[in-house]
């Protein structure tokens, strides 16, 4: 399960690298991709989900990076010790989101590229990029491995 879960982390954060640099290079300002629910809409963000957390300062950025970089860590760790390929499968994504994001904020002076615009009709809902949808899927897998586990209906095949 471990190699699962390095290699799943690993291609999430390739694909997040190869995936960045294509939308960073097509220098398209904005798209409509799914009328009333998503756009294009690329924008650094200096702070943690929501924007929350923005950092102005070098100190306030560097003091972010180290924590995200302990909670990568911490994420790691739980990775490693993960018991079913499903959790591992979720713990692996949430993994490579979050060393994506952490890289990042290291490259883009403790910004990261945000590009996917959601939202209702006209009611914004937030911008996220490729990590934010990793690390929710992974979290989503987590929720959903520690409700169905029990019945061992999430178990795969080792």
């Amino acid at each position: 399960m471990r190699l699962f879960a390095i290699s799943l982390a690993l291609l999430s954060l390739a694909a997040n690298i190869t995936f960045q640099h294509v939308l960073m290079q097509a220098r398209v300002a904005r798209a409509v991709l799914i009328p009333g629910l998503a756009d294009f809409r690329p924008a650094w963000n200096n702070g943690v989900s929501f924007s929350l957390l923005t950092q102005d300062s070098a100190t306030g950025r560097y003091l972010l990076i180290a924590f995200l970089a302990l909670v990568t860590a911490g994420v790691l760790v739980v990775m490693w010790r993960a018991t079913s390929r499903f959790s591992a499968a979720g713990l692996g994504l949430i993994a490579g989101g979050a060393m994506g994001n952490l890289l990042d904020r290291i490259r883009y002076e403790g910004a990261v590229f945000d590009f996917l615009a959601l939202h209702l009709g006209r009611m914004p809902l937030f911008v996220c990029n490729l990590p934010d949808i990793f690390i929710s899927a992974g979290v989503i897998m987590l929720v959903a491995d520690s409700i169905f586990a029990k019945q061992g209906a999430m178990d795969f095949a080792d």
